[in-house]
């Protein structure tokens, strides 16, 4: 098989997929499908700047749609991986233990490079700054790491879903835009292997 593009960048396992096909279940091209839509979705959502800036629109429709494409595109992996249907619907809606489940399938060192090197243009927020403890800490690169984005994400994300439904009180919220580039890279790389890139980029 040839792996060139960004399958070969985040060092993409040779095998995958390896998953049998079976019509009751969704395939790792049907969650590829579905992840690309809510990638897009989030992306529009994001990147309209008048939306994005009013609390309530970003803590809803934004985080719920980034964490749709995130969810579907790390459950993409595990599909293609072999992984049986119990044992991804075991992991809920929970990005980061997908993610964690994820990384056999990839070279993690190769996908950090590749994502720090997507995110150099983004700075690290005036109040991220002021409460990053201790002072010798490299924030610059302590804060764009993608899977401690997946952690926040879930706050909001996961159960008791609060970016879906109103709850009071104070929530932290993810840098959307860290997770949705690390989410396109990882899911360009899928699409390379099953047969077609993104055509947009972060």
């Amino acid at each position: 098989m040839k792996i060139s593009g960004f399958d070969a960048a985040i060092g993409l396992v040779s095998e995958w997929p390896v998953e049998k096909h079976n019509k009751e279940r969704a395939s790792a091209s049907g969650y590829v499908s579905w992840a690309t839509a809510y990638l897009q979705a989030a992306e529009q959502l994001h990147f309209t700047s008048e939306l994005d800036r009013q609390p309530a629109f970003y803590a809803g429709p934004v985080i719920h749609n980034t964490g749709l494409a995130a969810e579907l595109t790390l459950k993409a992996f595990l599909q293609g991986g072999g992984k049986t249907e119990g044992e991804i619907k075991k992991i809920g809606h929970n990005t980061y233990d997908a993610y964690c489940s994820s990384r056999e399938y990839f070279d993690e060192a190769k996908f950090i490079k590749l994502h720090f090197s997507n995110t150099a243009h983004l700075t690290v927020p005036d109040e991220v700054r002021r409460r990053s403890t201790p002072a010798s800490e490299d924030i610059e690169t302590r804060w764009k790491v993608f899977f401690d984005h997946l952690r926040l994400l879930d706050t909001m994300y996961d159960r008791p879903f609060k970016g879906r439904y109103f709850q009071p009180g104070a929530v932290q919220l993810p840098e959307t835009e860290i997770v949705l580039i690390g989410t396109k890279i990882l899911l360009s790389a899928l699409k390379d292997r099953l047969g077609g890139g993104l055509k947009n980029s972060t």
